[in-house]
């Protein structure tokens, strides 16, 4: 265990060190109080001066605001590991007691739970949301998306400035709550290889009470995320070798 915290203490010395992965630490917790006190008085505001009722999209707004807290987590952790590979850092890792599977499985542990921390705090106090139990597999789906993140970026960018180029790319993949809640139809197929799409799938389905609809579409997102890291896994143990 002495070995996962060395690898803590790097992480969070460099973190102090670098103001991009700060940002990108303290960004959900700038999320939450935009959610918890901006939305209200910006709904206020818009319907006393236009007659226009915010309030209709909270629901839309707070898992639009979800998916973006693992984006920026596996931002911050993919960043990490491109300055890990620039210093050859991954290579040390390998030949020491960690052994490759050893640094992986701290690589996707470390964002997942990091996700589940601060979005299970956004979810329980952003104000967006009720308390049903199915927040829990949607909580689950955000744990699995932050190594998604981190994993993009690390296997397909060469270094740390295109990571960075990346890491604005990536946000798309957050548009999947766009699909669902705009798209209509069988028009909603087009979004469904995006991530977050199945997060905001079995969200609104557990909203509306369809608990059998949201558990086949948490079977399938689990599913979906599983063969995504298990791809990015592959495609950054090539680059890494």
């Amino acid at each position: 265990m002495n070995k996962y915290h060395y690898l803590l203490a790097h992480d969070l010395r460099h973190a102090v060190r670098d103001p991009v992965l700060m940002v990108a630490l303290f960004a959900p917790l700038a999320l939450l109080i935009v959610s918890r006190f901006g939305f209200p008085a910006a709904a206020e505001w818009l319907d006393s001066s236009y007659s226009f009722d915010l309030t209709a999209y909270s629901s839309f707004t707070g898992i639009t605001l979800a998916t973006t807290i693992p984006m920026l987590i596996g931002t911050m952790t993919g960043l990490l590991m491109l300055d890990e590979r620039d210093e050859g850092l991954i290579s040390y890792y390998t030949v020491t007691p960690f052994m490759r599977r050893g640094y992986m499985l701290y690589r996707l542990s470390l964002p997942m739970m990091l996700a589940v921390s601060l979005s299970g705090i956004y979810l329980v106090f952003s104000g967006r949301f009720e308390y049903h139990w199915g927040n829990l597999a949607v909580l689950l789906l955000l744990a699995l998306e932050a190594p998604c993140f981190t994993l993009f970026l690390a296997a397909f960018a060469a270094n740390k400035v295109e990571g960075l180029a990346l890491s604005k790319i990536s946000g798309l993949f957050i548009a999947g709550t766009i699909v669902v809640y705009f798209v209509p139809g069988v028009w909603q197929l087009l979004g469904t290889w995006l991530p977050s799409y199945w997060i905001a799938k079995v969200y609104f389905d557990i909203e509306a009470a369809s608990l059998i609809k949201a558990s086949i579409y948490f079977g399938i997102g689990v599913t979906y995320h599983l063969a995504l890291l298990f791809m990015l896994v592959k495609v950054f143990e090539k680059r890494a070798d």
